[in-house]
């Protein structure tokens, strides 16, 4: 099960969408420093966590490492990540 949503997302066209969201992503962390402490970090760090885990899941998705156990597969899984990333820009630039 793990290794077909894998390789669902295991084409050159979605490590381009990884990476492009990764870069979005980190640069709105970074820009939005304000949201991430007090909006996100104050009510509990796992929300953080959780979207630090989704940059670190698209970077290495998008730089196109290939993870061989079962294990790396299922904890850096792209399309858990491309919810958060999508989810968390939309907190960032619609809900703000």
């Amino acid at each position: 099960m793990i290794q077909s949503l894998y390789q669902l997302t295991n084409k050159g066209s979605l490590r381009a969408l990884s990476f492009i969201l990764a870069i979005i992503l980190t640069i709105s962390i970074f820009t939005h420093t304000e949201f991430f402490a007090l909006n996100l970090g104050g009510i509990s760090p796992i929300y953080t966590l959780i979207i630090f885990w989704s940059v670190a899941t698209l970077w290495i998705h998008g730089f196109g490492l290939e993870l061989y156990r079962t294990i790396w597969k299922l904890l850096f899984l792209p399309l858990i990540a491309y919810f958060v990333a999508v989810l968390t820009l939309g907190m960032i630039y619609f809900f703000v």
